[in-house]
């Protein structure tokens, strides 16, 4: 009866699994494969990427170097998943492969401790690891603001919208959201945000996100100051540079009532991005309220997904 029971839920549990695996037993970067997909993507790119070329070939240059490598890898995954004997196991494991959250949190948590020691530069250089802007400029609250901002808009593109395209279209989509979002961040740390060449990939990757990122955003927004956050989605969130981020930002901001947001430092040079909120600056008890309302936003996905399950089940009934 069990086992029954079991095989028939067999993909959802599956998902707890890998889920729960992610938080207990999280894969290091030495030995996670994305590390070498991360290697391959920035030797095409410095290999592909002329600064002094015209807009046109940067285009070209760009939709080639994404498409070429990741239709390459997708191949194969789709080759192992179609000849192997529990696929089921298998999509699992690919969904392990693709969310990150417990690494980041961990890094995150120790800033504060850094901070008040007053070792700047160990917290800048923590930073560094998880940043595509330039770190070795920023002040205490440039330090504070970073880590707020890359732990909600990390999470909810490498965690949330990973989940999400498993649930809604499975594994493949999963990891082809991934694939392509991992050669942004590659690209981005070494090319300025406004180059031709990034521009194919920000325009596929900003389509993926869509969604999930105002999923996200509606999330953090019922933990506190609902009405605030839904203003600050119409006043900040839709002028921002990256209206996704912008939403993003906007809900964070309004739910922990602090400025985030600001100018930032890319290859030497600095792009004016909007202030979001003109409540108080944060300090660094604000990095653990952060978590604990991205922690927060993690329990209702589950609940929400648990339910459906359970919705599924009895309308089969």
């Amino acid at each position: 009866m069990l086992l029954d029971i079991a095989q028939q839920h067999l993909g959802f549990i599956l998902l707890l699994v890998a889920i729960c695996a992610e938080r207990i037993l999280p894969l290091s970067r030495v030995y996670h494969p994305f590390t070498l997909f991360k290697l391959i993507f920035s030797n095409i790119q410095s290999r592909i990427f002329d600064p002094q070329s015209t807009a046109q070939y940067q285009y070209l240059a760009g939709t080639l170097g994404l498409i070429l490598p990741v239709l390459t890898i997708l191949a194969l995954v789709w080759g192992i998943l179609y000849f192997a004997i529990y696929p089921q196991w298998l999509s699992a494991f690919i969904l392990y492969l693709c969310i990150e959250s417990k690494e980041l949190e961990s890094a995150i948590k120790k800033i504060p401790t850094l901070l008040k020691h007053n070792q700047k530069a160990a917290a800048r250089d923590l930073l560094r690891l998880w940043l595509r802007r330039e770190t070795a400029s920023l002040s205490e609250i440039g330090i504070i603001k970073a880590s707020i901002e890359t732990l909600v808009l990390r999470l909810a593109r490498h965690y949330f919208a990973v989940i999400f395209w498993f649930l809604v279209a499975g594994p493949f989509v999963a990891l082809s959201y991934r694939l392509i979002n991992l050669v942004h961040n590659t690209w981005s740390k070494k090319v300025a945000p406004d180059a031709a060449f990034l521009k194919p990939v920000q325009v596929i990757n900003y389509t993926f996100e869509w969604l999930p990122t105002r999923l996200v955003a509606c999330s953090i927004a019922l933990s506190k100051h609902s009405r605030v956050a839904i203003r600050y989605m119409g006043q900040y969130g839709r002028f921002f540079y990256q209206k996704n981020t912008g939403w993003l930002l906007s809900a964070m901001a309004a739910a922990m009532q602090i400025q985030i947001g600001g100018p930032a430092l890319y290859q030497k040079k600095r792009y004016a991005k909007m202030r979001v909120s003109q409540s108080p600056l944060p300090s660094a008890r604000a990095i653990p309220h952060a978590l604990s309302i991205l922690n927060q936003v993690k329990i209702l996905w589950l609940s929400v997904i648990i339910l459906l399950e359970i919705a599924v089940a009895f309308l089969k009934v």
